[in-house]
């Protein structure tokens, strides 16, 4: 996976991995994917001080033509390039502190604390066969949805499902 991140002049870096801030080395006008899939964010640290943003805080990045990134050019994320599994965040538009579960998780406490601002708030299922029940509760307990295959929930209304609720993930 890689991706060519351009200055104003023209002069371009070429980067393989996610980095949270852009903004320390120089200014990134433009972005050509050669690889993967990458999410563009507006402030450093993948949106977290900013519990995510909003909508136009973020940008989502496939192979094809250069892009202009100007207005989210603080941070960036490489979506893993997997074929399987869910990958939760801790704010909306896939902001903040994130994991990739291969497998069911029984508690994702550990890694996002339930009913504070560390819990989840999106999620992308990378899965295309396969959808994930999400839970209220460890164990696979209490309220329950249903996410499909393939699908981006940028937020918690599109998960359907209560903010920073989330305690554990069910592969089906």
């Amino acid at each position: 996976m890689s991706i060519k991140l351009y200055i104003a002049g023209g002069a371009h870096e070429e980067f393989t991995d996610s980095e949270e801030n852009l903004k320390s080395t120089l200014n990134f006008e433009r972005a050509e994917v050669t690889a993967g899939t990458w999410i563009f964010y507006k402030h450093a640290n993948f949106n977290d001080q900013q519990s995510g943003g909003n909508s136009c805080d973020h940008k989502i990045l496939n192979p094809g033509a250069i892009e202009d990134i100007k207005s989210v050019n603080g941070s960036m994320y490489l979506v893993k390039d997997q074929t399987e599994g869910i990958i939760l965040f801790t704010h909306g538009y896939y902001g903040g502190k994130n994991k990739w579960y291969e497998e069911s998780c029984a508690n994702v406490n550990p890694d996002f604390q339930s009913g504070t601002a560390k819990g989840v708030s999106s999620a992308i299922v990378l899965s295309k066969n396969q959808s994930f029940d999400i839970f209220s509760k460890p164990n696979f307990q209490g309220l329950q949805q249903k996410l499909k295959p393939g699908q981006w929930y940028a937020t918690p209304n599109a998960m359907g499902f209560p903010n920073d609720l989330l305690q554990s993930v069910r592969k089906i």
